[in-house]
């Protein structure tokens, strides 16, 4: 059974330290654009994201005790605010 990645929200800012939703990733198999809220999320020993293209693995991450694994597919499109003068 899955979640959208909105389901894993928490996990997601816990491990990244930012709101990661509205990040935008592309596949590295069917090359499609989708924000990380639109990823399958599925719970297992580890939370695995898949592509909602074509379900291909996009990330694992395992919260174990106080360290946090992570492992990352495909392009995955960070934007920072810049500051202005």
């Amino acid at each position: 059974m899955s979640i959208d990645g909105n389901g894993v929200a928490g996990l997601l800012a816990e491990v990244f330290g930012a709101e990661m939703t509205t990040v935008r990733r592309r596949c590295a198999d069917c090359h499609e654009d989708h924000e990380i809220g639109a990823h399958r999320a599925y719970r297992g020993a580890a939370v695995v994201l898949r592509c909602p293209g074509c379900g291909a693995v996009a990330a694992r991450l395992l919260a174990d005790g106080d360290r946090r694994l992570v492992e990352l597919r495909g392009t995955w499109e960070l934007a920072a605010a810049t500051a202005t003068a």
